[in-house]
């Protein structure tokens, strides 16, 4: 399961803030004229690199572009390691002087916070072009806009299914993948009677894959627009009352539970319905019980009420973000890379080589792994995306959700009073 880590933003927020607002917004380090004619040099730190899964076919795509624009651009990757240290050196490059030239986010919220310092390039004009317009699924360049504007490219990105074990499915006697929460309801109490646990569910650490849930929960009550009508919107409050079921239907030890147990359950098939990042998938296949694979069944999100089903979440794992430049040269460049690296067919064979997923459209027939291959055919044909809980809420709401997800789950507080605490964290970090 991916770890995500919740960091303190305000001091980092009081240097860039004052950083904005000074007038001296900084262009990207090394920044400087380039003379006509002379090659022009970018630098790239660089997490993919060593034994990263993406770094072989990442350093050859680096490579041929370096090749195919030799004499005129080069990139010059910097190897970073280390995913904390990265992060670090990131806010710190751009909190005392000036954004790399080219450099990767994970977090949305950084992002953000990178955005208001005024060190950015703003990429929307080239987002928008043709060419580049139609290698991005659906939406998802729009949901990376800061007010109205792209200052990052999305490029690796996970779709979130949900993975069915077909064998104990059908030794609970369940003979088809459920499509509503009604014959997921059916399909939970047979799975009970045979002694095996519906699902995983989680409340410790970030209550990650219980978020999970939440959120397919969320899109099936509200759709497509939910994370927009806000904590108002009644769908909050029905998705709570899902997520008390859901408790219903999992093991005894999921209160406190992390990530080793939920996984730990479904790894040795102890679960039959579990839900994660398509990342997962490389995991399962070399930690899950003899059989496990090839026994998925992957799907999308229920309906509710007889709406909103097939809905699928995704989140973007990495960004690629340029510098703000003074240099129209250095510029250029940075725009030509980025048109380069997200061509469909060098990304497709960055997926097949590292397991990896991206927000660039590609042909599921030319991925070699056949989950991996069934999660881009389903996604594409989603009745819609949308976001995941964790990423499309503030941050200090965020980490409130497991102690709010925990006092719902055990009865301390009933799903109305789950989402009002929840609104009120927003409204007091607003």
């Amino acid at each position: 399961m991916k770890k995500w880590i919740a960091f303190s933003l305000a001091a980092a927020i009081g240097v860039l803030s004052f950083t904005g607002c000074s007038g001296q917004t900084g262009t990207a380090s090394g920044a400087g004229s380039s003379q006509a004619g002379q090659e022009v040099t970018l630098t790239f730190p660089c997490i993919w690199v060593g034994s990263d899964s993406k770094a072989k076919v990442f350093g050859e795509m680096v490579a041929g572009f370096n090749t195919e624009y030799a004499g005129k651009y080069q990139i010059k990757l910097e190897e970073q390691t280390y995913y904390d240290a990265y992060r670090d050196k990131i806010r710190t490059l751009i909190s005392t002087g000036a954004a790399p030239d080219l450099f990767t986010v994970q977090d949305f919220p950084d992002l953000e916070l990178y955005a208001s310092s005024g060190k950015l390039m703003n990429l929307t004009d080239l987002l928008a072009e043709s060419d580049m317009a139609s290698r991005f699924e659906d939406g998802i360049v729009e949901r990376a806009q800061i007010d109205g504007a792209n200052y990052a490219m999305p490029y690796e990105s996970a779709v979130v299914p949900i993975m069915y074990n077909q064998k104990l499915l059908e030794e609970a006697g369940v003979t088809s993948i459920p499509t509503t929460y009604d014959e997921f309801w059916d399909a939970c109490a047979k799975l009970k009677a045979k002694n095996i646990f519906p699902t995983t569910q989680m409340t410790s650490a970030n209550a990650w894959t219980s978020m999970l849930w939440y959120s397919y929960a969320l899109a099936a009550c509200g759709g497509a627009d939910v994370y927009k009508n806000g904590f108002d919107d009644p769908a909050f409050e029905k998705a709570a009352e899902i997520m008390v079921k859901l408790f219903q239907n999992t093991s005894s030890d999921a209160v406190g539970a992390d990530a080793t147990v939920v996984n730990g359950h479904f790894f040795n098939e102890r679960a039959a319905i579990y839900t994660n990042g398509s990342w997962i998938l490389g995991r399962i296949k070399k930690e899950g019980v003899q059989g496990l694979y090839d026994n998925l069944v992957l799907a999308p999100g229920l309906s509710y009420g007889g709406k909103n089903g097939g809905a699928y979440i995704s989140t973007i794992q990495a960004y690629l973000v340029a510098g703000k430049q003074d240099d129209p040269q250095k510029a250029e460049a940075a725009k030509a890379f980025l048109r380069y690296v997200s061509d469909p067919e060098r990304v497709v064979e960055l997926a097949n080589s590292s397991g990896a997923l991206f927000a660039i459209k590609m042909d599921a027939s030319k991925i070699a792994d056949p989950l991996q291959a069934e999660i881009v055919k389903q996604s594409a044909a989603a009745s819609f995306m949308i976001g995941h809980f964790q990423g499309s809420v503030p941050t200090a709401v965020a980490n409130e959700f497991p102690a709010a997800l925990e006092s719902l789950v055990i009865g301390d507080i009933t799903p109305a009073e789950f989402v009002q605490h929840l609104k009120e964290v927003k409204d007091s970090n607003s």
